[in-house]
């Protein structure tokens, strides 16, 4: 049965889009929102490492049809994984872990508790999807949200479980994991005695400067905040505590939440980084990133860490959808240029929608 989705009016979206810093960004966004019916969206452009443009239109909670601002806090799904790449090449210069670490340098307690071939899965094969691991656990299965136990506990009771199931892939060829950079994240948990919460915090937005974020659902962690929504019955549902689909075991691989602004200084360090530079990393650390291990799926793409690559390395992108949250992010280091959308719905609409807002940032872009 196909999920529901609600109805699009075409006709809502703009015959034209602007000159970018015109100021009518917001109203662009509105008729997209209008146009696929979704309870808010908003957008971000960073040009030469500022805010070019940012927007935000339509509401928090479409019930009580509170306002989104500039300043709210978006759940980001699997643009995450950057992040927890990053972190990993961090604490490698810090010579705390190698890429190249299997799982059983990692966890010896592991050895014999788990299928043999996966013991020598090294934490660069997870990060660059190449384990051949598959994709994801049950995230309905209410193991995960058990709150007697810490998401240590859980991270560490997914690790044995996943490793124990048979490879979907040939080790070294693309298979998307979201189970894999749960495991990546929790061998840099294991080195340093320290949750990925704590490393993320400490090793990426703190060295950055970034403090308005957070972990899963944005509402859940201050009320004024974004819910993200669900479609059911011919209507809009905002996410209520104990209702949350991404259950926060999944850290490295998509709960991270953050402010547009925040994101913004995020993503111009990366595109410094893809351009040859370097700030809280080495340029040498940004190549091992930013490299192409493997042709995805996509035609003439294939997957770095944390990102996926046009094969000539002139776009970079990744998107996320968390049940309740889109987002699309794109990167042209070329250009000095980055996108990044979100809305805080989940369903088809929301896809074409971010489509949509990536056509209308980048014409507005070149039109200034």
């Amino acid at each position: 049965m196909a999920p529901e989705v609600p109805p699009i009016d075409k006709t809502k979206l703009s015959e034209q889009v602007g000159i970018g810093q015109d100021g009518e960004l917001q109203l662009h966004l509105e008729n997209i929102r209008l146009a696929y019916n979704l309870p808010a969206i908003t957008a971000l452009t960073v040009k030469d490492g500022l805010v070019f443009e940012i927007a935000s239109t339509g509401y928090r909670d479409i019930h009580t049809q509170t306002l989104v601002t500039d300043n709210d806090r978006w759940a980001i799904g699997s643009l995450t994984k950057s992040m927890t790449a990053m972190v990993a090449a961090r604490l490698v210069e810090q010579e705390v872990i190698s890429f190249d670490s299997t799982i059983a340098d990692i966890f010896p307690e592991l050895k014999g508790q788990i299928r043999a071939e996966h013991e020598s899965i090294s934490l660069k094969q997870l990060l660059n999807m190449t384990s051949g691991l598959k994709k994801d656990i049950d995230i309905k299965d209410r193991r995960w949200f058990d709150i007697s136990k810490t998401t240590l506990m859980l991270r560490s009771m997914l690790t044995k479980e996943v490793l124990n199931t048979a490879p979907v892939q040939k080790r070294g060829q693309y298979e998307y994991s979201n189970v894999g950079y749960t495991i990546a994240g929790h061998m840099l948990e294991r080195v340093t005695n320290q949750t990925w919460e704590q490393l993320i915090s400490e090793e990426l937005f703190s060295q950055l400067g970034i403090t308005n974020f957070g972990f899963g659902e944005p509402s859940f962690e201050q009320s004024d905040q974004p819910k993200g929504h669900t479609y059911k019955n011919g209507k809009w549902q905002a996410i209520t505590a104990g209702k949350e689909i991404i259950p926060k075991v999944y850290g490295p691989a998509g709960t991270v939440n953050i402010s547009l602004s925040e994101l913004a200084l995020y993503l111009s360090k990366v595109l410094e980084g893809m351009k040859g530079g370097d700030n809280i990393l080495s340029k040498e650390s940004y190549k091992t990133l930013h490299t192409i291990y493997s042709e995805a799926q996509e035609p003439g793409v294939g997957y770095a860490m944390g990102w996926f690559a046009k094969l000539d390395n002139t776009a970079f992108r990744h998107d996320g959808f968390t049940g309740s949250f889109s987002v699309s992010s794109f990167l042209y280091p070329n250009e000095n240029s980055a996108y990044f959308i979100a809305v805080n719905g989940d369903t088809e609409n929301a896809a074409k929608a971010l489509f949509a807002a990536l056509e209308l940032l980048r014409e507005r872009n070149f039109s200034n």
